[in-house]
C-alpha cells in the first residue's frame, strides 16, 4: 500500500460511518422514539365562564354560574412495558368555589404507537372494572393524519368517531381540527326518586329519573407529535322520567381551554418540532453529504507514479555508452585523445584512439 492510499483509505472508512450514522438517525433513532411515554404527569383545565347545573343533592338550580373542569392525568409505568403504557385520569368538574358537581376517574392501558387502548392491566372506568374501552384512549398518535379516528368518551363510555374537519392556525401553528357530536346516552341510574315539583310534574309524585348525556368534543392538534394544542367541550345533560322524556337540564356547560394551556402546550409542540428538525432533516442530510464527500475522495485515483528513464542500451560496467563514444570535444585547438580499451595490468597492446589526422603509424607492441 502505497503512502498516498493510506489516508484515502480512511477517508472512505470514515464516509461511509457517516453515511451509516445518516440512515440510523432518520430511519431508526427517530422512528424509535415516536412511542408515547410510561411516566406522565400532566393537569390541564377548561373553563366555562357562564353554565348552568341542577344540584342533585339539594335539589336546586344555579344558572350563569363560572365551572370549572381539572384534568390530570399520571402515569403507571411499572404497570407499562415496551408496547404498552399504562394511564389514571382523574376529571372533576366543580364551581368557582370549589363546589364539586361531577367527577370521573378512569385507568386506561393503550398501545404506545397507536395510542389504541388495550384491555389489560386492571383497567376500569369510575369504579366499574367491566368497562370496556376501546379506540383512542386519551391523544392522537404521533404524526396524526387528516382522517377519523374512533376515541373513547368517558362521560358516555363508549367509543365515538372523531372526524377531521380542517386546518388551522393556532398561535401560528398549523393543526389538524377533529371534532365529533354523541349522544343523547343514558349515562346514570339515580336510585332515589325525585319529587314532582321539581321535575314540572305535580307535587304529590315521587318518580325515579335517569341522566342523559351529550357531548361535542373539538380538539386542535399539531399532526407531527400528535399532541392536542386547543380543545373545546359542549357538555348538555338532561334528567329523564321512565317515558323517555325530558324533565329537566341537569349541566349545561360549554368548557374552553384556558389561554395559558394552550400557551404551554404551542411551546411543547415547538420544542418538539425543534427536535424533529435537528433528528430527523437537519442531521442526517449533514453526514449524508459529508459522507458522501468523504466516499467520493477517498475513492477517487490516485496520481499514478512515474516511470524511470530507460538506461543506455550499449552502456555497461567496462563498456563506454554511446556519449562517451562521442566526437571528443575541442578546446583551444588541442585534439583529446581517448585510450580504448583500457591498458590492463602487466603490460598490453595500446590503441590510440581516434587516430591521429597527420598520418597512422603502425601499431606498436609493447611487452
Amino acid at each position: 500500500m502505497t503512502r498516498a492510499s493510506i489516508p484515502r483509505t480512511v477517508f472512505a472508512g470514515a464516509g461511509a460511518f457517516l453515511l451509516t450514522l445518516a440512515a440510523l438517525l432518520r430511519f431508526y433513532v427517530y422512528e424509535s422514539v415516536l412511542v408515547l411515554p410510561l411516566e406522565q404527569g400532566r393537569t390541564y383545565r377548561m373553563v366555562a365562564l357562564d353554565a348552568d347545573y341542577f344540584d342533585t343533592g339539594t335539589l336546586t338550580s344555579h344558572t350563569g354560574v363560572p365551572l370549572v373542569s381539572t384534568t390530570t392525568l399520571s402515569g403507571d409505568a411499572g404497570a407499562g412495558n415496551a408496547d404498552t403504557a399504562v394511564w389514571v385520569e382523574f376529571t372533576s368538574l366543580t364551581t368557582g368555589t370549589g363546589n364539586r358537581i361531577d367527577y370521573h376517574e378512569r385507568r386506561t392501558a393503550f398501545d404506545r404507537r397507536t395510542g389504541m387502548a388495550v384491555d389489560c392491566c386492571e383497567s376500569y372506568v369510575d369504579e366499574d372494572p367491566d368497562a370496556r374501552q376501546s379506540g383512542l384512549a386519551f391523544r392522537l398518535p404521533f404524526r396524526a393524519e387528516p382522517r377519523s379516528y374512533p376515541m373513547y368518551d368517558t362521560t358516555l363510555r363508549l367509543a365515538v368517531p372523531l372526524r377531521y374537519e380542517r386546518q388551522e392556525q393556532i398561535n401560528g401553528l398549523r393543526t389538524y381540527r377533529y371534532s365529533y357530536t354523541a349522544g343523547p346516552v343514558k349515562i346514570e341510574d339515580f336510585p332515589e326518586q325525585f319529587p314532582g315539583k321539581v321535575l314540572g310534574l305535580p307535587a304529590w309524585r315521587a318518580i325515579g329519573v335517569s341522566r342523559y348525556a351529550q357531548v361535542t368534543r373539538t380538539l386542535w392538534v399539531e399532526p407531527e407529535s400528535g399532541l392536542t394544542v386547543k380543545a373545546e367541550e359542549r357538555h348538555r345533560q338532561g334528567l329523564r322520567t321512565p317515558d323517555g322524556i325530558e324533565r329537566k337540564e341537569s349541566l349545561r356547560a360549554d368548557l374552553v381551554m384556558s389561554e395559558e394551556d394552550v400557551a404551554a402546550r404551542v411551546s411543547d409542540v415547538r420544542a418538539f418540532t425543534r427536535w424533529v428538525l435537528v433528528v430527523r432533516d437537519l442531521l442526517p442530510a449533514v453526514f449524508l453529504a459529508a459522507g458522501g464527500l468523504l466516499v467520493l475522495w477517498g475513492l477517487r485515483p490516485g496520481r499514478s507514479p512515474r516511470a524511470p528513464e530507460p538506461a543506455d542500451a550499449g552502456a555497461g560496467p567496462g563498456r563506454p555508452g554511446p556519449a562517451e563514444l562521442a566526437e571528443p570535444a575541442q578546446s583551444a585547438g588541442v585534439v583529446m585523445e581517448r585510450v580504448w580499451p583500457p591498458k590492463p595490468a602487466g603490460g598490453v597492446m595500446e590503441r590510440v584512439w581516434p587516430p591521429k589526422a597527420t598520418g597512422a603509424g603502425p601499431e606498436r607492441e609493447r611487452g
